[in-house]
């Protein structure tokens, strides 16, 4: 009898494919989850200015109502708005808890340590139920929490919580020289822009080709240099024309980056530096109020949701990562 080998579908772990597998990169995707970054932003500043010096009850309940909604709809939105509302969960849920023990302006070592604890039992029951199961973002955060916890109990009084902050900031008091020679003239942040674009393109074309191990360095050199080329262009004029600069080089990276295979650095790179710009932007144009701060991350959160939800399928992103069921060889059968 001939040997046979077949494909079978291996069984799934019980916190899903992911798991066993990382999920694809994408540009989509990772803007939701600037989205839902913005849409926290837009929480504390609501909070702030609704509840001036006591911004307790308020927090508490602006916080579960963000929380109880990303968790139902994210039940029924896969795609780019999906990764929108864990970002939401990872940074509401600390929120929450900070509101909850020390919005009262009460602040010790109990009221620490309970945030510390409940932030971990809470990443910890989204990391093992609901549609968030299996998800690393919130394992990253428990283990993250954890520790600093751990650290908290041990180190004494007046230490850092935060693994290597003593060190860090020791580290920022002491003088550093660079061998910085001052602002670049715009002639040279023109070219560093110019010559970004044309790695970026390169990579693209390397790419296209297959030649992904080719184009990886054309890549990386130039994201690096398109965001920093458009930074020191815009920051000669303007925060605000930085900001749009950079935004406008972020997209540019992280499209670059969508397009190619696996190209996970970049396309995280390519989103912060259009989170970094935005943020610039706020800095600029914001009004002297927590409302308008509020505001205005709250359109950022809303258009950058939008974008990530059309532009998801032109890129040809699933819905919710690589969901393509493992397979493994059958037992060859034996004469």
């Amino acid at each position: 009898m001939t040997d046979t080998t077949e494909p079978i579908a291996a069984p799934t772990p019980r916190l899903g494919w992911r798991a066993e597998r990382r999920p694809r990169p994408g540009f989509a995707h990772v803007l939701g989850a600037v989205a839902g970054v913005y849409a926290v932003v837009a929480l504390v500043a609501f909070v702030i200015a609704a509840a001036g010096d006591d911004p307790q009850t308020v927090g508490v309940v602006f916080s579960l109502v963000l929380v109880a909604a990303a968790t139902l709809l994210g039940f029924k939105t896969p795609g780019p708005v999906r990764s929108a509302y864990t970002s939401v969960l990872v940074l509401t849920v600390p929120v929450l808890w900070f509101f909850a023990l020390v919005g009262n302006g009460s602040f010790g070592r109990s009221e620490l340590r309970g945030f510390l604890l409940l932030t971990v039992m809470s990443y910890l029951a989204l990391y093992l139920v609901s549609w968030t199961r299996g998800r690393g973002v919130f394992l990253v955060g428990t283990l993250v929490v954890f520790t600093s916890w751990i650290a908290f109990e041990i180190a004494a009084n007046g230490s850092g919580i935060v693994p290597f902050q003593d060190q860090v900031s020791s580290s920022t008091n002491s003088s550093v020289n660079l061998g910085a020679t001052g602002g670049s003239t715009t002639a040279a942040a023109v070219v560093t822009l110019l010559l970004g674009l044309a790695y970026l393109a390169a990579g693209a074309s390397l790419d296209r080709k297959q030649l992904a191990g080719a184009a990886t360095p054309f890549i990386g050199v130039g994201a690096y240099e398109t965001v920093s080329g458009a930074a020191s262009l815009g920051g000669q004029e303007s925060a605000l024309i930085a900001g749009l600069l950079v935004i406008a080089a972020g997209a540019i990276v992280g499209l670059v980056a969508a397009r190619g295979e696996n190209r996970r650095a970049s396309t995280w790179f390519g989103a912060i530096a259009v989170f970094g710009g935005m943020v610039a932007v706020i800095a600029d144009i914001a009004p002297n109020s927590a409302a308008g701060v509020g505001g205005i991350a709250t359109a950022f959160a809303v258009a950058l949701g939008v974008i990530a939800w059309r532009l998801a399928p032109v890129l040809g992103e699933p819905d919710d990562g690589d969901t393509e069921p493992r397979t493994v060889l059958a037992s060859p059968d034996v004469a």
